[in-house]
Formats: structure tokens, sequence, C-alpha cells
């Protein structure tokens, strides 16, 4: 789909293919938004009705070409369920609908015990010696489970080397960056089972206002991964572009009034440097200390 045309606009665009003229009442700001190449052609066109204004097609054809181009509402076969191919049949693009695809939870492990399935222990350290990743599809109704303590990490390459962290859980999953909603609650869900969460994100606005989403639902279940060189990590390697971009400076707003402590002492140290901190360089001191 076109920037500005949105899969809502498929039915009245219809309407008006069918009947010819639609009432200026039933045309909304933003169909009108995207229309207006059409009437600047003369593909369409105001004309006055009963005191108002209706819109009209003035050329069918040209008119359902445009259809056809934005909405090309391809005939797909039973079985194509998936929300992204029908997105891309209907609207051309894959985010039009909403997903309803599973999405795949990769995590690491040296024990076992933290990840159920259907209330049996998983062997996720024997997999992840031999596979380096254990990994399955969350559903809303999933059979997997989660108990104990796990850590949440943002930057695969940390990912792929977390035993070497020193972490007192020897359980990882891979956020990949920003959670779905269906993952969060999936952690939600166990944490009355004694599910406790380490999140270790980039200390920038958008890894800080993840680990507020989790611990919003989490609560005190879920916690900052501060390393105690956190300030000098700050003050060797902290990048200022992690600030550049106007949607980070609203986030990291949006933090300086946050009332966790944790998110405070980072703050402070990214208005101290004018810089975030990527995930990878807490990384390199704990390697470069231990060799």
């Amino acid at each position: 789909m076109k920037p500005g045309v949105q899969p809502q606009h498929r039915n009245i665009c219809r309407r008006l293919l069918q009947a010819g003229m639609l009432p200026r009442s039933e045309c909304g700001q933003s169909l009108v938004r995207i229309l207006k190449p059409l009437l600047d052609s003369g593909i369409l066109r105001w004309e006055k009705a009963a005191g108002g204004q209706r819109l009209v097609v003035v050329n069918q054809s040209a008119f359902e070409r445009w259809l056809e181009q934005h909405f090309p509402n391809a005939q797909l076969q039973d079985g194509a369920d998936s929300s992204r191919i029908q997105a891309v049949a209907q609207f051309r693009n894959t985010k039009a609908l909403r997903s309803n695809l599973p999405e795949i939870v990769s995590l690491r492990s040296t024990r076992d015990g933290v990840l159920l399935r259907n209330d049996s222990p998983v062997e996720t350290a024997r997999a992840t010696s031999e596979h380096g990743v254990f990994a399955f599809t969350l559903t809303d109704s999933t059979p997997y489970a989660l108990r104990g303590d796990c850590a949440l990490i943002e930057n695969l390459a940390v990912f792929h080397s977390f035993e070497r962290l020193g972490l007192e859980t020897g359980f990882a999953i891979w956020t990949g960056g920003i959670s779905s909603n269906r993952f969060i609650n999936w952690l939600a869900a166990n944490v009355k089972h004694g599910l406790r969460v380490l999140h270790l994100p980039d200390y920038d606005p958008i890894g800080l206002t993840e680990f507020l989403r989790h611990h919003e639902r989490l609560g005190d279940a879920a916690t900052l991964f501060l390393p105690e060189d956190l300030p000098s990590l700050f003050r060797s390697h902290s990048n200022s572009s992690l600030l550049a971009d106007q949607k980070n400076q609203r986030m990291l707003m949006k933090l300086r009034k946050a009332r966790h402590p944790s998110i405070q002492q980072v703050v402070a140290l990214i208005d101290e440097c004018n810089g975030g901190l990527e995930q990878e360089a807490i990384f390199i001191e704990c390697l470069a200390g231990r060799n």
C-alpha cells in the first residue's frame, strides 16, 4: 500500500465505485487526502447535491485500476490463514492486518528445570550444548511455562555467550529488542508460579522504556541488570547518537519522571554523559576483565 492508504479505506472506496458517488458526510478527512491525486487528475470530482456536496466517479475504468493497485484482493485457497500472506494479497503490505502468527522464543541454558512443557522439565541445557539454542513457538495457548530465574537479553552477541557474564541464573531468552504483548503476558502469567526476570537491555531510552513495560506487567519480579562498574562504562563507552532521534528524546523526557530507582540511576548517567550505553559494552568489559 502507498503511504496514507489504510485497510479501512477499502470498503468505502468499493462502495464509491459501485454507487458512482458518495455524500461528503461519508468521506472522512483521511479518505479525502488519499483521493486527492484522483481529484486533481479529474478521475473523481466534487459536485453540489441537496445543499451539500457529493464525491462522484468521473472515470470509472481509471478508478478501478487505482483500486486494483492499492487493494488487489487476491483470492487465496483454503489454508492460507497467515495474516501476513492475507495482508499482502489484499493490501500489498504485510503489516496492514494485525498479526496472528506465533512468535519464536529462542533461549540458552546451562541447567534444566526453568522451562516446562505440560508441567514436565524440558532438556534445554542439552539442546543448548548440542545445538547452541533451544527454540519453540509461543501461541496464546502455549503448553510452555517458566519457573525460577530467567534473564532477558536484548542483543544477540551477549545472548550467544551469556554464560560468561557470571549471572546467577543459567537461563536466558533473546528478546531482540521490543517484546510483543503476547510474550510479556506469558511472562506475567508465570510470575505467580515463582518466575523472576533479570532484564538486560541497552541503557538508552528505548531499552529503559522496554524495561518499564515489563515492570508494569511483572511488578517487582522484573529487575534491571545494573553492573557495579556501570558509571565507568558510561564514561568510557557511551554514545551520544543514541539520543539524537526525536523519538528517543521524547522517551527520555518521560523516563526522567519515572520513579523506579534503577531507571533514575541510569537516566542520571545518560544525562551526565550525554549518551546511551549499548549492552555490548558491558559484555566486552566483562570478558576483558577475565582474560
